[in-house]
């Protein structure tokens, strides 16, 4: 069983998992961030990658499975849930339709637009907003920062770490956090990542930050960059 986290925030508690989601459990509220679907076709377009277009069923499925498991009242999707504007042009119907039913499994369900997708495709449910409040916290793409009020919870850096352990060098993504945000891991298939020492995410984070680590047995806490993010707590 993997080994997730209840992080008491300023606003209040939030569970992050090990599956790259968070989980507002005041609001029943499920959150993923920067899914990307159809980038493996998009690639495939542009510049005819060789990478097998298999991530939006991959994503799909995980999608399905931490929806299962938290039985969430309502999913947000924080931004960038698709790679760009073409997706409808390319993606398959039968995909379309196995979106749509996951969607249907929950009450609610609102696609924050972000910098790649600011257009959802018309044939899916759901809401689309720029922005929204859940349980004291602010829910957007991109972090914000002109007068902040709120824990702001976001997306659109997948930040990742990497420890050293038992001297293997092993990289996850991980959740970024401070005491005023929480940036979310990318959750799609075929997503990169950002390592947490980039100045885009320090200066997001400020002085007291720290980042819990989504390994595939679960989130684990570790150390700042400065002490090389060794931390025998994911050797476990």
């Amino acid at each position: 069983m993997r080994k997730n986290v209840i992080y008491e925030s300023s606003a209040g508690p939030i569970v992050l998992d090990a599956m790259k989601a968070a989980f507002l459990p005041r609001s029943w509220t499920l959150l993923v961030a920067d899914l990307h679907f159809e980038k493996g076709s998009y690639l495939q377009s542009v510049g005819n990658a060789l990478l097998p277009a298999y991530d939006t069923v991959e994503t799909l499925s995980r999608l399905n499975e931490v929806i299962e498991t938290y039985r969430p009242e309502h999913v947000v999707a924080l931004g960038d849930s698709f790679h760009d504007v073409g997706v409808s042009e390319r993606i398959d119907f039968q995909h379309v339709e196995m979106l749509n039913d996951i969607i249907r499994q929950v009450r609610k369900f609102t696609w924050i637009l972000g910098n790649h997708d600011p257009d959802i495709p018309p044939a899916l449910a759901g809401e689309r907003v720029d922005h929204m409040e859940a349980d004291g916290f602010l829910l957007t793409h991109l972090p914000v920062d002109a007068g902040l009020k709120q824990t702001n919870i976001c997306g659109h850096l997948h930040p990742k770490a990497s420890v050293t352990i038992r001297r293997r060098t092993l990289t996850y993504p991980c959740f970024a956090c401070s005491d005023t945000r929480i940036i979310m891991p990318s959750f799609g298939a075929y997503t990169g990542g950002l390592f947490v020492d980039n100045p885009a995410i320090r200066r997001k984070l400020g002085e007291h930050k720290f980042f819990m680590l989504t390994a595939p047995s679960g989130v684990y806490p570790i150390r700042s960059y400065a002490d090389r993010l060794r931390d025998r707590t994911c050797g476990g």
